[in-house]
């Protein structure tokens, strides 16, 4: 495959658009209300809808090339197939949290950071919060993995290279204000792992799914973190939301989780 112009703006929208997104939104609230940035923009729903764009240009990219659905992943054998590589990969997702949990809690804050980050979506309705993790599933897998992953492996051959990119892109795509820098070193290792399980099965609707039981898990125990979340914004650290800010990895459990997180 040869790079052409509607393919490098693929690759454009597809690694840095939320980043571009996010920060043209900032701009626009700013500039239409100057206390808009009062509050936490991870629980202002239109944010996240504001995430199908960049889903919605690569779809029009897609056509552009002339290339069919599949050459950015969308390929499922089966049901059976898919739901298999679901649950094989949410396990190992999973899996890989627990494993590395003790090592994470003696890195940086312990996850606090993380913690505070999730609990900011405490105030969102459970459905509001399914809503945010599918929007994070299925946005950010068909940019960072379905197109942008696709795309740098055609082009260049090379799967340490193109996934290294892709992996690059997703975890300064969720350094912000709800996410720090404790939280986005965390954020590395999911982003790592999706990127190598979507590598093994090369299918996007199965990426999605096992992203949006992720990132659900961990939304529906915003509440148990919502303390903390009040405790960062006490302190004076923003809690606004970033361009993925959504997208939040199972590392904890619950608040005494914390205490195991560190290893006591």
């Amino acid at each position: 495959m040869q790079l052409t112009p509607v393919t490098a703006v693929g690759l454009l929208v597809a690694l840095v658009g939320f980043a571009v997104l996010d920060r043209v939104r900032r701009a626009v609230s700013a500039a239409e209300s100057p206390a808009a940035g009062a509050g936490p923009r991870s629980i202002d729903l239109r944010e996240h809808a504001w995430k199908w764009v960049i889903p919605a240009v690569l779809l029009l990219v897609v056509a552009a090339e002339g290339n069919s659905l599949g050459s950015i992943g969308w390929r499922v054998a089966s049901p059976s197939a898919l739901l298999g590589d679901v649950l094989v990969g949410f396990g190992v997702l999973t899996g890989s949290h627990v494993l590395t949990a003790p090592l994470w809690a003696r890195v940086g804050d312990g996850g606090d950071s993380l913690a505070a980050g999730i609990g900011s979506f405490a105030s969102l309705s459970l459905s509001e919060r399914l809503f945010v993790a599918f929007t994070a599933g299925a946005t950010e897998e068909t940019a960072f993995h379905g197109y942008a992953l696709e795309r740098l492996l055609s082009l260049t051959g090379s799967v340490p290279l193109s996934g290294g990119l892709s992996v690059a892109a997703f975890v300064i795509g969720h350094a912000g204000d709800t996410w720090d820098r404790d939280a986005v070193a965390r954020i590395a290792q999911p982003a790592l792992v999706m990127t190598l399980l979507y590598l093994w099965f090369r299918s996007l609707p199965a990426l999605v799914a096992i992203h949006a039981l992720n990132d659900s898990f961990a939304l529906l125990l915003a509440d148990r973190f919502d303390d903390l979340a009040d405790d960062t914004d006490s302190n004076g650290e923003d809690a606004d939301d970033s361009v993925s800010d959504d997208d939040a990895p199972v590392d904890a459990v619950d608040s005494s989780s914390l205490a195991w997180l560190r290893g006591e």
